[in-house]
């Protein structure tokens, strides 16, 4: 597949801080079709400020949503549901969303 070699790197700043995100460091299966996964991403970004995270962890976040995304065909298919995206960050990361 053309896609199962490729790295996406997120560099997310602020006033204080900076955080590079690489995509893929964590496989999650088969890479379908990426049409999307920017939203998807900004969708898991978004969810992580809402709930206080870190930049850092908005933009975990946005990894773990957009690798769903990217495992089904279509937009929205591979969406994870709120229970599935905590399992995969606790699974992850150790720690409940």
């Amino acid at each position: 597949s053309r896609l199962r070699n490729t790295t996406a790197v997120c560099y997310i700043r602020d006033a204080e801080n900076e955080y590079v995100v690489e995509s893929g460091s964590r496989d999650t299966g088969a890479e379908v079709d990426t049409t999307g996964a920017g939203d998807a991403f900004a969708t898991g970004f978004l969810l992580g400020l809402l709930k206080g995270k870190g930049l850092k962890e908005c933009g975990l976040l946005g990894d773990i949503v957009a690798r769903f995304s990217i495992a089904k065909l279509g937009t929205r298919q591979g969406f994870p549901t709120f229970n599935e995206l905590a399992q995969r960050y606790r699974e992850l990361y150790s720690q409940p969303l």
